[in-house]
């Protein structure tokens, strides 16, 4: 639903950079080697200490620091990185993100109370990049947030029982939609016209891999062209081959995960049926508010050869049995009780949840990601 949206109630959204791009880098750390140069300028300064930080593993690492001087001039000199992302700051919350490369010369200027809104770089053409896609998605955002908040003042003046705001929500997502797609078109044109610039890893996270199949492989092409030795180049291009086995048409990796009875269930079981693979977890807003509308699609097609395979991203087993029962799931279901580590994350590439596959009888996928009546029309499509 749009109001999911709207309420920022947003799904479990795990990003390619979440899963990869700051993941550990390659140790190639070294000191004084190369041509590389990162100095600038700040106003409103008062002698304070600046640190260089690299974005690895789930905190920033400070690999330099510096003081500015009386002028606001600084430099960083002890540190040449690799290509990746880092970021300058003073403290935690104010910072500027760059892009580096070990043959740069870059030069940044700003203002020291709010670097994250004023700061600008010359020397760094992946930075320059990374700043023009961050504008894409800003303006996009703001957009949104001003029909978020026309959302929210029609439901605070308004007494709205759920068929009205169901109403309501359906008049505010052809807005929605306009708005993101516009966003999505600028998006990809400039991806398309940057395949091999590292920064467009951060970018494409915003486009559901699904629906950008082409634009991803075309990205994971011209990056493993110019740095082919890097980690994180190296994990995307893991993201992309694990799209490519589960694109629409291609027979669904098999999954076989234990019951909450411990029994073990194989999703190739259920062949000759028309098979719902839904991945959820008990833990997920989202995916509770949807379960209704699976639980009637199931009542619905289930005496027409229709079966659903629940995978759960499910961490703790009694919440996970808990909210089976209270959902009234009465299809087949399993975990591994991993979380985001489950196997089948990877397998299926999951980016969020809540998450669906549609299978044939043979075990070929022929959709993805149906909620609600997009789901019931699927399957009485293909049921009759």
């Amino acid at each position: 639903m749009l109001q999911t949206f709207l309420i920022k109630e947003k799904n479990m959204y795990r990003s390619i950079i979440c899963l990869g791009v700051v993941a550990v880098f390659a140790s190639c750390d070294s000191k004084k080697a190369g041509s590389f140069e990162l100095k600038g300028n700040f106003i409103n300064t008062h002698g304070e200490m600046l640190y260089l930080e690299k974005l690895s593993g789930q905190q920033p690492v400070v690999v330099d620091s510096t003081v500015i001087d009386e002028k606001g001039d600084f430099a960083f000199t002890n540190y040449t990185p690799h290509i990746g992302f880092y970021r300058v700051k003073s403290t935690a919350q104010n910072f500027a993100m760059l892009v580096l490369d070990t043959a740069d010369k870059v030069s940044v200027t700003g203002n020291l109370k709010d670097l994250g809104n004023s700061y600008k770089v010359e020397g760094s053409p992946e930075t320059k990049l990374f700043m023009e896609y961050n504008n894409i998605s800003k303006e996009r955002d703001l957009r949104l947030d001003s029909l978020n908040k026309a959302f929210q003042q029609m439901m605070e003046t308004s007494k709205m029982d759920s068929k009205k705001m169901d109403s309501l929500s359906k008049i505010f997502e052809a807005p929605y939609n306009a708005i993101v797609e516009s966003s999505n078109v600028t998006l990809v044109k400039k991806i398309k016209d940057n395949s091999t610039m590292y920064s467009s890893l951060i970018a494409i996270q915003a486009l559901e891999p699904d629906k950008f199949a082409d634009l991803y492989k075309s990205l994971d092409e011209g990056l493993n062209k110019k740095f082919a030795s890097d980690n994180n180049v190296k994990m995307f291009h893991g993201v992309v081959v694990s799209m490519q086995a589960t694109t629409i048409g291609q027979t669904a990796p098999d999954i076989t995960l234990p019951s909450p009875d411990g029994k073990e269930i194989s999703l190739s079981s259920l062949r000759g049926k028309i098979v719902l693979v839904d991945f959820w977890a008990s833990w997920c807003g989202p995916c509770r508010k949807e379960m209704p509308n699976v639980v009637k699609a199931y009542a619905k097609f289930m005496d027409k050869g229709f079966e659903i395979f629940g995978v759960s991203l499910d961490k703790e087993k009694a919440r996970w049995v808990e909210a089976i029962a209270k959902d009234g799931i009465t299809w087949p279901q399993v975990s591994d009780l991993m979380e985001w580590q489950s196997q089948v994350v990877k397998m299926y590439n999951i980016q969020g949840i809540p998450y669906t596959v549609l299978l044939d009888r043979e075990g070929k996928i022929i959709a993805k990601n149906l909620r609600g009546e997009e789901l019931e029309q699927k399957l009485a499509e293909v049921l009759n």
